[in-house]
Order: C-alpha cells, then sequence, then structure tokens
C-alpha cells in the first residue's frame, strides 16, 4: 500500500509540474487580462525580447522576440515610456505564475491606438 502511494504521488506530481511549465501558445482576446498601467521601462532582453515595466507592478512584462519581430526599440520607446497603456496578458495559472498572470504581451495599446497585437 505504501508503495502505491509513493507512485500515485509520484504521477501526481509530474502532470502538476508538466501542466505549471506549458509554453506559452498563441493567445485570444478572451482568455487575457487586462492590465493598465504607466510604462517606465523598456529595454532589450534575453532572446530579442523586449521587457517591458510598468510603474508600481513588480512583473516584468515582455514581447516575445519583440527585436526579431522589427519592432524598433526607440521608436517603442518614444511612443509609449511614461504613458499609459493597455496591456493585455494571458491569464493562466502556473507554479512561476500563481496570481494567474503569465508577463507574455499579446496585444499593447496605447488609449484606442493599438501599438502591437499578436492577434
Amino acid at each position: 500500500m505504501r508503495r502505491f502511494t509513493f507512485i500515485f504521488l509520484g504521477i501526481a506530481l509530474v502532470v502538476f509540474l508538466a501542466y505549471s511549465f506549458k509554453p506559452v501558445t498563441a493567445a485570444k482576446s478572451d482568455v487575457c487580462v487586462l492590465i493598465s498601467g504607466k510604462i517606465v521601462s523598456i529595454k532589450k532582453g534575453a532572446s530579442n525580447d523586449i521587457q517591458i515595466r510598468l510603474e508600481n507592478d513588480s512583473h516584468y512584462y515582455y514581447i516575445n522576440r519583440g527585436l526579431e519581430k522589427g519592432i524598433n526599440l526607440a521608436q517603442l520607446s518614444s511612443k509609449v515610456l511614461n504613458k499609459t497603456v493597455t496591456l493585455y496578458c494571458l491569464n493562466r495559472w502556473t507554479i512561476v505564475n500563481p496570481d494567474g498572470i503569465v508577463p507574455h504581451i499579446s496585444k499593447m495599446e496605447k488609449g484606442t491606438t493599438v501599438v502591437y497585437s499578436e492577434f
């Protein structure tokens, strides 16, 4: 009986971890959470990502492979740095994002203007 318990717990742990670390997939706007805030930092990140920080927010948001997609960092900074934007981020719980906010930016709007979108 004890062996069965360890096997069951081991399988449950593997399933839990596999779900928690599944890659970010293409999102649709209905599965995103909207986050508004003033952008205080934009910089190049690892793997040609564009990292974005919002004022009074502990998350590090990013546009995945943004530089490879042809986004110009200087132009993006001039458009949105120190401006209030709305970010569309995936709403999915993982072990590394227990609050449910995946910091991958699927869409960014400044007012009614779409600055970036994967949709």
